[in-house]
C-alpha cells in the first residue's frame, strides 16, 4: 500500500479505524484486539488508545501498523469500506471477469455434523451467502446443477489464485451431477470432507461447470473459457 501515513491527517486516522470497526464486526476480533496483533504486543493499561484511535488522534506509526495489518488480513472488506485508503493491488481480468460473469447465491458451504458421519446439517438459503468458518472446521460444498456438468475449481486468498485439485487422484477436473448436489465426493459416492488449517482470511471460491469438459479453462485464464460455461462463486472467511 502507498499510503504516506508520516503526513496522514486526523481524518485519515479517523477513518481507518472506521475499516477497523468494521473489520471487528464481521470477525471475532475486537478492535482492541486487532490493535494487539498489529502492535504484536498487548495494549498498555491505563491508556486510552481506542478514544484516540476513534477521534483520529492515534499515532501515526501506530495507524501505519493498524494499515499494514489489515491490508494483509482483511483486504477485501477494508476496500469495501475505504478504497482510497486500501486500494486493489491485486485486481486482475480474472478477477474481473468473475465478478462480472459470476453467479452468486447458488454455491453454498454445508457443515458436517460432528459425530455424524457424512450427515450435513441442512442450512436454509440466505440472501447473504457469504460463510464464515473456523480453522479446521468440517466443510463441503453445495450447488444444485440441472444437467450432468464437468466443473474446475479455484480458489483465491491473498490476490492470488489455486486450482483446487477436488477430481480423481488430485486432479482438478470432476463431475457434478443433478441428483447430488454435495461435493466433492470420493469413488464410492461419500462425501469428502474438506478443511482449511492455517490460511486465515478471506478466500474466494469459484467454480466453473460445462456439459463439455473442453470448454473448461485448466487455470485462471480468460482465454481458455469457452462460450458453453456458467461460473459459480462464494467468498468464505476463515477464523481462529
Amino acid at each position: 500500500m502507498d499510503k504516506n501515513w508520516k503526513s496522514a491527517t486526523k481524518a485519515d486516522r479517523a477513518a481507518l479505524y472506521h475499516v477497523a470497526r468494521s473489520v471487528a464486526d464481521t470477525t471475532n476480533l475486537s478492535v482492541e484486539a486487532i490493535m494487539e496483533q498489529a502492535f504484536g504486543h498487548k495494549l498498555m493499561v491505563g491508556t486510552d488508545y481506542l478514544s484516540n484511535f476513534r477521534s483520529g488522534a492515534i499515532g501515526r506509526p501506530k495507524a501505519k501498523l493498524i494499515h499494514a495489518w489489515i491490508a494483509e488480513h482483511h483486504l477485501e472488506t477494508a476496500h469495501a469500506i475505504a478504497p482510497v485508503l486500501f486500494p486493489k493491488l491485486h485486481t486482475n481480468a480474472w478477477d474481473g471477469y468473475v465478478d462480472a460473469h459470476g453467479i452468486k447465491g447458488q454455491l453454498q458451504i454445508k457443515r458436517f455434523v460432528k459425530g455424524e458421519l457424512n450427515l450435513i446439517r441442512k442450512v436454509k438459503d440466505r440472501s447473504h451467502p457469504d460463510v464464515k468458518l473456523n480453522l479446521g472446521e468440517e466443510f463441503c460444498f453445495f450447488l444444485r446443477v440441472e444437467f450432468n456438468a464437468h466443473a474446475v475449481g479455484f480458489e483465491r486468498f491473498k490476490g492470488e489464485w489455486h486450482a483446487m485439485p477436488l477430481g480423481k487422484d488430485g486432479t482438478a477436473m470432476f463431475k457434478l451431477t443433478s441428483d447430488e448436489p454435495h461435493f466433492p465426493v470420493d469413488g464410492h459416492g461419500k462425501f469428502e470432507r474438506l478443511v482449511e488449517d492455517s490460511d486465515l482470511g478471506l478466500h474466494r471460491f469459484v467454480f466453473i461447470i460445462a456439459e463439455c469438459i473442453n470448454d473448461l479453462p485448466t487455470k485462471p485464464d480468460l482465454t481458455a473459457i469457452g462460450k458453453g460455461v456458467r461460473l459459480h462463486y462464494i467468498d468464505v472467511r476463515f477464523l481462529t
